[in-house]
């Protein structure tokens, strides 16, 4: 059966506030100075979801709160930030800004206040065939904008697909999503080979552990969606775990007899187990039931893309590559990230996008420059390993800095620097450290 409806969410207004850890429990908590928390919306296994007030506007929207990077979920934080800041249409959860604070970092998005989808299913379970239609056409128009921005879902399941004020859908969590740019050197169909997505839902080649197109296994998903809104279950369904996973990869499911003609058809075209002559998303575009009557104008306008801004679309380059804590910072207007690593008294942190390897490195380098003796330790400073410890010293032995390197991702690095006493330690830090860690590397 499909997933019981959820309730519209409580105003923040009416709902027990819900804080940070270290906030009392009647306490007003505000993010940013703009983002007044109210009730708690729903729980993942790595973020929880809040709604809030904008204090500015006075609007309503849901705050995603994940734990500090440095707990250990950086990666997953970093890929989710990428695809939704590449995303800007109307049938998509948008990103509007990322606040950090000491202990978590939150993504400022819409407010799907009208549930989930099948808070809109009748007495019987299921949607007369119009109306599964009309959300399964806003579906396709999501997913085929996403995947033209080198974006795929990979989790398309009821429990992702909401509904704002006005009724229409809103696919949200990203959170095992992928990316593949369109600009990459390979082509968008390059095989995945991740297992992720939900169970009956999940396309039979995951299954075979052989590599997939993620474009393809968005669209299996969506027809298992559709065919829940039109049935009222699903379409592979067995008390045995092993026996669903037999009937999804041999494709084996019965249409039930309210189904049209049109839309049996439909289906057995987009749960077909052999990828290869899985009907494509202009397939279903083309077929008459995904149609219903509508003339070309007319489809053009239920698939157009979101009237993208300026600034939006000169973020092109952004395109070639993964996003790192960096660019997360960059996209931050409302806060100071670099604050979750605030340094203490006589210390400074810099953020580097540069691998941590490569940043002891030159951290060594400039301090020989300087005329000082380096020491290095190399450990496991940070989150993931890499990193450690520098040590500039002057020729009598005293410490001049202590220089801590710290890996935050892949290709973003923290320098954390406790300075020594004096005019020596200080000038080092001004005049020499500083300037490097903020200047490319061709300019050592």
């Amino acid at each position: 059966m499909p997933p019981a409806a959820s309730p519209v969410p409580p105003s923040a207004a009416a709902a027990a506030p819900a804080a940070d850890d270290s906030s009392a429990a009647n306490a007003v908590v505000v993010l940013g100075g703009r983002y007044e928390l109210g009730a708690m919306l729903g729980r993942g296994a790595s973020a929880k979801v809040y709604q809030a007030r904008d204090l500015v506007n006075g609007g309503d929207v849901a705050i995603k709160s994940f734990p500090n990077p440095g707990s250990g979920g950086g990666g997953a934080i970093e890929r989710e930030a990428a695809i939704l800041r590449r995303l800007r249409h109307r049938h998509v959860v948008r990103l509007h800004e990322i606040l950090g604070t000491r202990k978590k970092v939150h993504f400022v998005l819409d407010l799907a206040s009208g549930g989930e989808l099948f808070s809109l299913v009748d007495a019987s379970g299921r949607m007369a065939e119009p109306l599964a239609r009309r959300y399964f056409q806003q579906l396709i128009s999501a997913v085929r904008y996403c995947h033209s921005r080198g974006v795929f879902h990979r989790d398309i399941k009821p429990e992702n697909l909401l509904l704002d004020a006005n009724g229409s859908l809103k696919v949200a969590d990203f959170g095992l999503g992928t990316i593949i740019s369109p600009n990459h050197s390979n082509p968008p169909q390059q095989q995945q080979h991740t297992l992720c997505g939900t169970p009956a839902y999940v396309a039979p080649e995951i299954l075979a552990k052989q590599g997939y197109d993620p474009a393809k296994v968005d669209l299996w998903s969506c027809g298992v969606v559709l065919f829940v809104l039109a049935a009222g279950y699903l379409p592979f369904n067995d008390a045995s775990l092993v026996n669903m996973y037999r009937k999804i990869y041999a494709g084996r499911f019965r249409c039930p007899p309210w189904f049209s003609r049109e839309l049996r058809d439909l289906l057995r075209r987009i749960l077909d187990p052999n990828p290869a002559t899985r009907v494509s998303a202009d397939g279903i575009l083309s077929h008459p039931w995904f149609r219903g009557g509508a003339s070309e104008g007319e489809l053009a306008d239920l698939m157009r893309d979101e009237d993208e801004e300026e600034e939006f679309k000169e973020e092109e380059d952004m395109m070639g590559r993964e996003m790192t804590a960096f660019d997360i910072l960059g996209f931050s207007p409302g806060s100071d990230l670099s604050g979750m690593f605030g340094a203490g008294p006589g210390r400074e942190r810099v953020f580097v996008g540069e691998p941590a390897a490569k940043v002891m490195g030159r951290v060594e380098e400039v301090g020989r420059k300087a005329g000082f003796q380096v020491r290095k330790k190399e450990g496991k400073a940070g989150n993931g390993g890499g990193g450690g410890v520098v040590f500039v010293e002057s020729g009598n032995g005293g410490v001049v800095a202590k220089v801590i390197v710290f890996r935050i991702a892949e290709e973003v690095s923290v320098v954390e620097v406790a300075k020594g006493h004096g005019d020596e330690a200080a000038r080092f830090w001004k005049e020499w450290l500083e300037p490097a860690m903020k200047a490319p590397a061709a300019a050592l």
